[in-house]
């Protein structure tokens, strides 16, 4: 049967850390290696990048953080996921079968972020560090910037979107169903940690969607209280087409048992 459309992963805000199980990053390059899509995409917030948090600064939960390890983290995750992948692809080559080249993406995430906003606030370390520290381009990965869009056959993806004349993040109630109504397209999101999905079908047919897709985290954030509301794991879209597909959710759970 042939294959309607490009198959897309979409991982979740993955916050890796200094001190963290890693164990997630090596589960998701064998769900990679197993399912074959076309594009990956990290919707943001892959590091935590927490040495530059401003939330917490000077307390006792920010005591002892390091802007080193931070970028550790964040190749550690790296290479652990993109380790089977790589193994695949040589194999693949080497047995002269049909080929899988995935075109990797992330949209940078406010955690991310925090590294420029880290030099805008201190000049005098402008061109010390840069978003590149963490790995991305060394592996392949395209990087686009900060709130700014990535648009595949009519699916935009961003780490979150905004709106009104203050720029604040959609959430709240509806999420998803807000995404489309805001954005006038199908549209995908993290950030909140949380999931939501809403579709609807325009006039000319074409279906449309909104979709906020949780996390890829583990631990316990002793900053918030909704924790006990946000929902880890991947999320597969088939069938991408002219802004409709078919998505799939995987559990964290569900991805460390059936992949490690």
């Amino acid at each position: 049967m042939k294959k309607r459309g490009k198959s897309i992963l979409v991982i979740p805000d993955s916050h890796a850390r200094p001190n963290n199980d890693m164990r997630r990053f090596a589960a998701l390059g064998n769900f990679i290696t197993e399912k074959k899509p076309d594009v990956v995409i990290s919707i943001g917030d892959w590091a935590d990048v927490g040495s530059l948090c401003s939330y917490d600064k000077g307390t006792l939960h920010a005591e002892g953080r390091r802007y080193a390890d931070d970028v550790a983290a964040s190749r550690e995750a790296l290479a652990l996921t993109m380790g089977p992948v790589q193994q695949e692809v040589d194999r693949i080559i080497r047995n002269k079968k049909r080929r899988w080249h995935p075109e990797f993406h992330i949209t940078i995430g406010n955690h991310e972020q925090r590294i420029i906003r880290a030099q805008t606030e201190a000049p005098e370390y402008y061109g010390a560090f840069s978003i590149d520290d963490l790995g991305f381009k060394d592996y392949g990965w395209n990087v686009v910037d900060y709130m700014k869009p990535l648009v595949i056959d009519g699916i935009a993806f961003q780490h979150y979107f905004t709106s009104g004349v203050m720029g604040r993040p959609i959430g709240g109630v509806n999420h998803a169903r807000t995404l489309v109504l805001k954005n006038y397209m199908s549209s995908v999101c993290g950030h909140s940690h949380m999931r939501d999905y809403w579709e609807d079908t325009r006039t000319d047919g074409q279906r449309i969607f909104g979709l906020v897709v949780g996390c890829y985290d583990e631990g316990d954030h002793h900053y918030t209280e909704e924790q006990k509301r946000w929902w880890s794991g991947l999320v597969m879209l088939h069938e991408v087409e002219d802004g409709s597909a078919e998505p799939a959710f995987f559990s964290t759970d569900y991805v460390l048992r059936r992949y490690l």
